[in-house]
């Protein structure tokens, strides 16, 4: 089953030339431009069924409803907050990350940067070559406990790299189970308990609305005096006014970041001055090897939802995913709804009988909704369709089989 036309697509940011093998030889129009203004972009996406961006392309809200013919947009790594989802989602739009492309990257990089703040090594380094021989004591891993935010595949590395060294691994992630957590010998511990026994703390979450400053005044004043703080995810996770405080009252040992609330940073800013502050310029996906991993895997991942044989990725389209393994029964409900928009017309309420949670009803209502004009409709943006439409549908777990009725005004 076809799922995008995807025959032409734009990447604007830099990427390896591996994507655009891929692309070639699926036989798609790929356009390479990276550095576009916002002017050159806005001119040029309406003419792309596709956009590739990394994290220097910003498609916000504009940019999408200029994007007249675009059916999906991937970033090759896995933050997408350059990416406004909930414009792209109205619009029908897939939004699709590479999760695991970048994943070791930023797990290596982790652990140089936990390494860096036992002994502050950008500090001695550039004593010796100021002519300075200071022989600072800084201290171990081993014997350590480390408190890991975030208990994903990033986080999962990292855990284990740490525990090679001997230390002490626990960690709080929101969906991951305390077994699954258990199984890779990490205590589980909610951050409340988490935050007065670690030597040293990692970040390893999204930013989000609920992780916004996560780590923040009150949290560092309740944290174990001289830790260690890293943060390779995402800036914003962290206070970074309370960090500097913390810095200059030592109740922070260290602290390496390679993510910031503004990047580039301002180059005269106190936090990224203070001699106990580790900062590297967002490094994390920065090898020659992830930056091929992710070109090579957006690119095969498009192909993959055009041929409708995978919607690994996908980031706002669960219906979608669901659909794929079902085509023939997508294609059934589809044309049921486009019968019924021909049947009943005027019909407003849809009341669906089926497997509870299914898929199907939607299916039906974007044939409904597409033969009565909406050419804009798919499984992305059918609920939001259908109310802007005035039309509602209920739906009643029966048996396995499906049934639609309808009432009218």
């Amino acid at each position: 089953m076809s799922i995008l036309k995807l025959k032409r697509v734009l990447v604007s940011d830099k990427i390896a030339s591996d994507c655009l093998q891929v692309f070639e030889n699926s036989g798609i129009d790929l356009t390479y431009e990276p550095c576009l203004s916002k002017t050159e972009l806005l001119n040029k996406i309406p003419d792309y069924n596709g956009l590739i961006v990394r994290s220097a392309t910003k498609v916000n809200a504009e940019v999408i409803k200029a994007a007249s013919n675009l059916e999906i947009i991937g970033r090759a790594g896995t933050g997408t907050d350059n990416i406004d989802a909930v414009a792209a989602s109205e619009a029908g739009v897939v939004v699709m990350n590479t999760p695991g492309g970048n994943t070791n990257s930023a797990a290596e990089h982790t652990c140089a940067l936990l390494l860096a703040t036992c002994r502050n090594l950008p500090n001695r380094h550039s004593e010796l070559m100021n002519g300075e021989w200071n022989r600072v004591n800084g201290i171990e891993l081993q014997g350590k406990t480390i408190g890991i935010i975030g208990l994903g595949r990033i986080g999962m590395i990292v855990a284990h790299r740490m525990q090679s060294f001997g230390m002490t691994t626990v960690g709080y992630d929101p969906i991951v189970p305390k077994t699954v957590a258990e199984e890779n010998d990490i205590g589980f511990m909610e951050l409340e308990d988490m935050w007065p026994v670690c030597d040293f703390i990692t970040i390893h979450v999204p930013l989000l609305p609920s992780t916004k400053h996560l780590i923040n005044r009150d949290v560092l004043k309740r944290c174990k005096k001289g830790v260690r703080i890293v943060n390779c995810a995402r800036g914003g996770i962290i206070d970074e006014d309370a960090l500097l405080d913390s810095l200059n009252s030592g109740d922070v040992a260290c602290a390496a970041l390679d993510v910031f609330e503004q990047e580039p940073p301002q180059t005269d800013s106190p936090l990224l001055q203070h001699s106990n502050l580790i900062a590297t310029p967002h490094l994390g996906a920065s090898t020659a090897e992830a930056q091929t991993r992710v070109a090579k895997e957006i690119a095969e991942q498009f192909i993959a939802l055009r041929d409708g044989k995978s919607a690994f990725g996908c980031l706002n389209a669960p219906l979608l995913r669901d659909a794929l393994s079902k085509p023939n029964e997508t294609k059934l409900a589809r044309n049921m709804g486009v019968l019924l928009s021909a049947l009943a017309p005027k019909a407003t309420v849809f009341e669906v009988t089926g497997e509870n949670g299914s898929f199907i009803p939607y299916a039906v209502m974007a044939g409904y909704l597409d033969n009565k004009g909406d050419k804009a409709v798919n499984l992305i943006n059918i609920k939001k369709r259908a109310d802007s439409c005035g039309v509602s549908f209920k739906s009643v777990a029966l048996l396995s089989s499906h049934e639609v009725s309808m009432k009218y005004p």
